[in-house]
């Protein structure tokens, strides 16, 4: 009879078990118990009849109780190990047929006894009743059928009791009693009924919220793991094309290094027209193929976030009259006219990346020259100050080719985008040059644009600020940026290189100057003959077996002596690597590219041997 606690402790424990578990699922695991248990509470029931003085009764009792909870047990294991997937409205019917069929068993005992006793026989029965009532609010917590198969037997078997065992007017106090409990017996199953199964689902649907957050946070843990892998491998690729670009940059700039120094010193001693011409082309067919490899490289640099403007002091004016003077040659070839509008208020001295416009207009320019076959390419220079020491640079380069259909006007810059893939064809071209002028515009904090209508030409627009030089020692260093005539006595000169024919090259680029050089063809071999004879300047290569260009320059430095303080010009054909500015930082005096242009080579030695001395203290 003490089977309340026992039967609420299970269905709570269930409900805590696993909430995923169906109301069905939960009802069932509240009802099992060990037998075991069962036989203990139907002993204690039988024992309280005992000493009342019925040992019929409660031998009855004990038997026939312990024999409805044997067969339960194995019941409820068998639902209960079946109910994945099962009916819960045929289950819970046939749960209830048992639970009636139990409770009638186990009260019927008791209710002879109190039919033919007195009052403790009275007391034990209605704590009975009130007992199985306790059950039948915790087993029935989930399911109103199973909950009225263990109060209903209880309920009616206390009307009948009352009515057989009491005269009229005493059975109707009762009764009415009893429909007050009736009525709390339907409000306590539909509230308990609700509350708990609104919680129930509530709980359920708590725990699939959580199992989806976990889901959820395993897929983002996932997600981003592969985000990482990816990344790690985006980054060992982008180190891979790095490491591909500069040695590629390397081996081809280092054989072009060989054909161009020979073409410029054939052409200076070539008497022959025909012969020079034939130079010409040949110089000028190399420095196309190094202007396509250097488009290349400058779109790696710029991906890797590595290009960086250098401004310095430049003549505006000159820079511009030099762009066409340099074109001026194939536009006469093309017969094409080609001319400069310079407006009045463009400033004469500027700061600027000479370097990096240059190569935006020589991009523009060579495009317009090559698809204009007649007419004119105009180049329009404008200036609108911003204050006293900004300007806003306008540079249009405007032609009468084809033009360009409007479709295609707004993929134009974009990485390998050609207007007309015939045109293409027919002129060459990687597609990036395009992509390369607007990305080095935007870097030096400008844009770029174009105005164009098929049969009526194009006209492509470059924007950039430029800081003013406000003083005449600005002025002088921007003509100082000038290259001029070599203008330094003769030499001795050590060449340093790996490579014979770049030697060769060396050699008799600077002999045919008046220059004496002597040549090495490894680091070692350098050091030793700098500690053997006295030099006015090295010219060395970086990446060389053994002992590198910048060992070379450290040992130099490090080492007392007659070369201790002189000169020394990096010569690379990595131009990957940070460009001059990074060699400067590691103790060079100057620095030239490969393939060696003789004019670059002419004022990196004038700048080198002009150079103020080198303070050992400091570099040692």
């Amino acid at each position: 009879m003490f089977r309340a606690t026992k039967a609420s402790m299970m269905t709570a424990a269930a409900a805590v078990v696993d909430a995923r578990l169906t109301a069905y699922q939960l009802t069932v695991g509240g009802l099992r118990l060990p037998v075991a248990i069962h036989y203990a509470f139907n002993a204690i029931t039988a024992g309280g009849m005992l000493i009342l003085g019925h040992p019929l009764l409660a031998a009855s009792l004990f038997v026939g109780a312990s024999l409805i909870d044997t067969v339960q047990q194995r019941l409820v294991q068998r639902w209960l190990d079946t109910s994945e997937g099962a009916d819960e409205a045929k289950g819970f019917r046939r749960l209830a047929a048992l639970c009636v069929a139990r409770v009638t068993i186990y009260t019927a005992p008791t209710l002879a006894m109190a039919a033919v006793g007195g009052l403790p026989e009275y007391i034990f029965y209605g704590i009975q009743l009130v007992t199985l009532l306790m059950v039948a609010m915790g087993a029935g917590a989930l399911s109103r059928a199973v909950f009225w198969s263990l109060a209903a037997p209880v309920y009616l078997q206390f009307v009948g009791f009352v009515l057989a065992m009491f005269s009229p007017a005493p059975a109707a106090g009762l009764l009415l009693a009893l429909a007050v409990l009736g009525v709390l017996l339907v409000t306590i199953s539909e509230s308990t009924n609700r509350a708990i199964s609104t919680w129930h689902a509530a709980f359920s649907a708590h725990i699939a919220l959580a199992e989806d957050l976990a889901i959820a946070r395993d897929t983002a843990v996932a997600e981003r793991t592969a985000a990482d892998s990816a990344r790690e491998t985006a980054r060992q690729a982008n180190r891979a094309k790095s490491n591909f670009l500069a040695t590629m940059s390397h081996e081809i700039r280092t054989p072009m290094n060989g054909v161009l120094g020979m073409a410029q010193l054939m052409k200076r001693d070539e008497t022959n027209p025909v012969q020079a011409g034939r130079l010409d082309v040949l110089i000028d067919s190399g420095e196309y193929l190094l202007s396509i490899l250097n488009d290349i490289l400058d779109v790696s640099k710029i991906d890797a976030g590595k290009l960086e403007m250098v401004t310095a002091a430049e003549d505006l004016h000159d820079f511009l009259h030099r762009l066409v003077s340099f074109w001026a040659a194939r536009a006469e070839e093309r017969g094409v006219i080609l001319d400069l509008e310079l407006g009045p208020d463009v400033p004469q001295a500027v700061f600027v990346d000479a370097l990096r416009l240059r190569q935006v207009m020589f991009n523009l320019i060579g495009n317009a020259l090559k698809f204009t076959d007649v007419g004119a390419v105009h180049i329009v220079a404008e200036a609108a100050s911003w204050d006293d020491e900004t300007v806003q640079l306008h540079l249009a380069v405007r032609d009468t080719g084809p033009g360009i259909a409007a479709h295609h006007l707004p993929h134009l810059f974009d990485r390998f985008s050609q207007a007309d893939e015939s045109e293409t064809r027919r002129f060459g071209g990687t597609g990036l040059g395009l992509a390369i002028v607007k990305q080095l515009a935007e870097l030096m904090g400008g844009r770029v644009w174009v105005e164009s209508e098929l049969g009526q030409g194009s006209t492509f627009h470059v924007e950039i600020p430029l800081d003013v030089v406000q003083d005449a020692i600005g002025a002088a260093e921007a003509d100082e940026n000038e290259v001029q005539p070599m203008a330094v006595e003769m030499l001795r000169v050590l060449a340093v290189d790996d490579n014979a024919v770049n030697l060769l090259v060396l050699d008799q680029l600077l002999t045919s100057l008046g220059h004496t050089v002597s040549k090495a063809s490894s680091g070692a071999e350098a050091l030793r003959a700098l500690g053997d004879e006295t030099f006015d300047l090295v010219l060395t290569d970086i990446q060389m077996p053994g002992l590198t260009g910048l060992d070379v320059l450290e040992t130099l430095r490090a080492a007392p002596g007659p070369n201790q303080a002189i000169p020394v010009i990096a010569l690379t054909a990595d131009v990957t690597s940070g460009g001059r500015q990074r060699y400067l930082d590691q103790g060079f005096t100057e620095h030239a590219a490969k393939p060696i242009q003789l004019q670059d080579l002419l004022g990196a030695v004038v700048r080198a041997v002009n150079a103020a001395p080198i303070e050992i203290s400091r570099v040692a």
